[in-house]
């Protein structure tokens, strides 16, 4: 399955906030990717593995769950995962000891040549006391671009809670 090792699942993790962008460990990219489930099929035809049942990747600090993940190949090249689940959930570690991110959604897809993340139908990503929450959350990974909502869809608002930052120093 060194294949479906290739796809750069570390990505999904870039899972944004609203509007204090955090990203995972800068050393998540650069650890290997590991594939777990009760079955993995893989389709040379169709270039296509597909993991089933309580499927878990983790790539350093980042952990993907999910019932099924699809790996779309062709030529070699990751083209498309899509993970799905009731729901799938994402989390990682971000740089600077900051409060781990975490992400739910229906589906989760990520195209790695435009590092394109996508959590679609009720979709939420939080930070501590930050989150937010749409039917789809798009974060472009290479421009470091978030979307959240549809604006040719009135499936549901987006929602975005801001909690107050505590200060911390001395009193006087």
């Amino acid at each position: 399955m060194t294949c479906a090792r290739r796809a750069p699942i570390g990505i999904i993790a870039l899972v944004c906030l609203w509007p204090s962008l955090s990203f995972g460990l800068s050393s998540d990219a650069k650890q290997p990717i590991y594939i777990e489930a009760d079955t993995a099929t893989y389709d040379e035809a169709t270039g296509q593995t597909i993991y089933i049942g309580h499927v878990r990747s983790t790539q350093g600090s980042l952990i993907v769950d999910s019932d099924k993940m699809i790996v779309f190949q062709k030529g070699g090249k990751t083209e498309k995962v899509v993970a799905t689940a009731n729901p799938v959930r994402l989390k990682q570690t971000p740089d600077g000891g900051k409060e781990d991110i975490h992400g739910t959604g229906q589906r989760a897809e990520f195209f790695p040549e435009t590092g394109i993340l996508i959590l679609y139908d009720k979709a939420v990503v939080w930070q501590g006391g930050d989150s937010t929450e749409s039917d789809r959350i798009e974060y472009d990974s290479h421009k470091n671009f978030v979307k959240a909502g549809d604006p040719q869809s009135n499936k549901s608002r987006v929602h975005v809670k801001l909690a107050p930052k505590v200060e911390t120093g001395t009193p006087k």
